[in-house]
């Protein structure tokens, strides 16, 4: 399970059997994947292993929080992964709003008007969709509802993706759509 919360079965059984008596200490072999929150280790330690009744030790790390050096060194570490996992989501960020201004693909369902060109990498346009987008600002213009576009649409056989009625909202995000 994912180190993101402490909400895990085997990590709670730990924690409970040193409650009980039943373990000392709580060995890891590295310490993101006990948690990757500072909030959750920062918690972990106030709770569990700060008063020194019980440990906390990694083995990659080489930490035992019994001695004030292995707390500092734990918060340190944690502190740094934690600024490498944010660093790294935040570059990831700024990736995907470059290929997006790129017009490349990012994964997903291209929007309405758009395929997957061959390249596997840009957007072609949607041929009979970008026509059904056409004629959808034609009847707006014309000073049609919503409503009553999605019925023209549907009554000419033009169906959204899925095959469904069209509703309001998804006449409003039609009209919204890129044109080529």
């Amino acid at each position: 399970m994912s180190a993101k919360t402490l909400q895990r079965a085997a990590l709670q059984q730990a924690l409970q059997w040193l409650k009980v008596g039943k373990a000392e200490a709580l060995l890891v072999v590295k310490l993101d994947r006990l948690t990757c929150s500072v909030r959750d280790l920062g918690l972990l330690v106030e709770t569990y292993f700060l008063a020194g009744k019980w440990s906390l030790m990694s083995v990659s790390e080489q930490i035992d929080t019994r001695t004030a050096a292995g707390r500092m060194v734990l918060h340190i570490l944690e502190a740094v992964s934690q600024w490498e996992r944010e660093t790294i989501g935040e570059r990831t960020a700024e990736a995907m709003a470059y290929k997006r201004r790129q017009r490349e693909y990012t994964g997903g369902e291209p929007p309405y008007g758009w395929q997957l060109a061959a390249d596997g990498v840009h957007p072609d346009p949607h041929v009979d969709e970008q026509a059904i987008i056409r004629e959808a600002l034609e009847l707006k213009a014309a000073g049609l509802s919503m409503r009553k576009i999605g019925a023209q649409l549907a009554a000419r056989d033009l169906l959204p993706r899925q095959g469904k009625m069209w509703n309001p909202k998804i006449v409003r995000d039609l009209l919204q759509a890129e044109v080529a």
